[in-house]
């Protein structure tokens, strides 16, 4: 099992090894939280290859090596190959977080399906089981909070700072 967290990786270093589709979806939760995101894949879906382009990551086109694995905080092996995969979690530091897009066992992390309503997250995991599930689950989940919901939040939130200033 796995303990679910949520974690700031805002300037953190990401490591993406694989250009597909699957490589897309997980690296672009990490963009929007201002992670320094590497891919390394030989070819990239044209998404990639266009954030590349205006540096929004930084795509080294080549196979991944042992010293790409070094500096990262969070890799995500998503190569359609899954000996690499496999590779990559067996290869990287015991204090690297890594997630293996084939076969989520392989990995110590799991990236859960989850939907942000301003300051709700929710976020739904089956632990590899079936991804399709967890994401029918969280957005049946998120539709019953509306945008007064999120409202409401945000007032609570800014309460809870002046008193804390208050103090």
């Amino acid at each position: 099992m796995m303990l679910p967290l949520h974690f700031n990786v805002k300037d953190k270093n990401v490591l993406v090894v694989g250009g597909g589709k699957i490589a897309l979806r997980r690296l672009r939760l990490f963009l929007e939280e201002g992670a320094r995101i590497t891919v390394i894949s030989p070819d990239v879906v044209p998404e990639i290859a266009e954030l590349s382009k205006v540096d929004k990551l930084n795509w080294q086109a080549k196979k991944v090596e042992l010293a790409d694995l070094k500096d990262a905080l969070f890799i995500i092996a998503a190569t359609n190959d899954s000996a690499v995969n496999e590779w990559i979690a067996e290869n990287a530091s015991e204090n690297q977080l890594v997630n293996v897009a084939s076969n989520a066992n392989k990995g110590n992390v799991i990236v859960p399906k989850s939907v942000k309503k301003g300051r709700l997250t929710l976020s739904v995991s089956t632990n590899g089981a079936s991804p399709t599930l967890a994401k029918q689950i969280c957005e049946q989940l998120s539709k019953q909070f509306d945008e007064q919901f999120v409202n409401e939040l945000e007032q609570m939130y800014e309460n809870r700072a002046n008193r804390k200033r208050n103090k």
